[in-house]
């Protein structure tokens, strides 16, 4: 009984042994898997590498122009954006190509994007002019002035607005409050002018001219539509000058008649 208990003693000191080579073979899987991970990342960092060099290798095939282009010529913008090209499909700066192209006098906005695998679209919004600013300039539907390479033709008709440095927006919402105004009574307002002491002049489809002063214009312009609703619509035409400037009324000139 003795015999069979110490081996049985002996046996059971026998199987720790076996246990303690448990934590190497652990610590060789860790090794493993931390060389297999590196092993992974390095061969997906080659591999994204080698994919972007080729991918940076694409040229651009195709530069394909959409829009309605009535000033804006296509070669003028085929010569910005050609330089843009060498650097491939991948490497096309996009945000670059759009300020180079919006550098054109008549190009409003410039919407640049890639068409997979190699084309390049651009789509032009030309400016939309709503009336001449000055001498020789456009203004935009948000007072933007902006200077033609090449002037309008006559057939154009837009209204003539002029005024200092920075006075365009209210010049322009002057205008559009003025013109509905004379709308009512089919008065066009061809010409409107704010002088450097912000006087207000403005000039009528016929050359009738309004003197309307510096202070409250559109107050003295709904003057003049009541003087011009009751007394002068039946000979306006032969009206020159009408000063809005008094208090309590208004000064009329009239063209002189021939043989008087």
């Amino acid at each position: 009984m003795r015999q069979i208990s110490a081996k049985h003693n002996r046996f059971k000191r026998s199987r720790p042994e076996r246990g303690e080579r448990q934590p190497v073979s652990r610590e060789w899987g860790r090794i493993f898997n931390r060389l297999l991970l590196v092993a992974v990342t390095m061969g997906f960092v080659y591999g994204v590498e080698r994919l972007s060099s080729q991918l940076e290798s694409i040229p651009v095939d195709r530069v394909v122009f959409a829009g309605d282009f009535r000033h804006v010529s296509r070669e003028v913008l085929i010569d910005r954006v050609t330089s843009h090209l060498a650097v491939g499909y991948i490497g096309l700066d996009l945000e670059g190509i759009q300020s180079e192209l919006e550098q054109e006098p008549w190009v409003y906005r410039a919407i640049v994007e890639r068409v997979w695998p190699r084309e390049l679209k651009i789509t032009i919004v030309e400016e939309t002019p709503i009336a001449v600013w000055g001498n020789g300039g456009l203004l935009n539907h948000r007072g933007k002035i902006f200077l033609p390479t090449k002037p309008l033709s006559e057939g154009a008709n837009l209204p003539l607005l002029s005024g200092p440095e920075g006075g365009a927006i209210e010049i322009m919402r002057q205008y559009r409050l003025m013109s509905q105004l004379l709308g009512d009574e089919n008065l066009i307002l061809q010409r409107l002018r704010m002088n450097d002491r912000g006087a207000w002049t403005a000039t009528l489809n016929g050359g009738t001219v309004l003197v309307l002063g510096r202070q409250e214009p559109l107050e003295k312009l709904r003057r003049f539509m009541w003087v011009y609703k009751q007394q002068l619509a039946a000979n306006f035409d032969q009206v020159k000058k009408v000063d809005t400037r008094y208090i309590n009324g208004l000064a009329v000139s009239w063209h002189e008649l021939e043989g008087s």
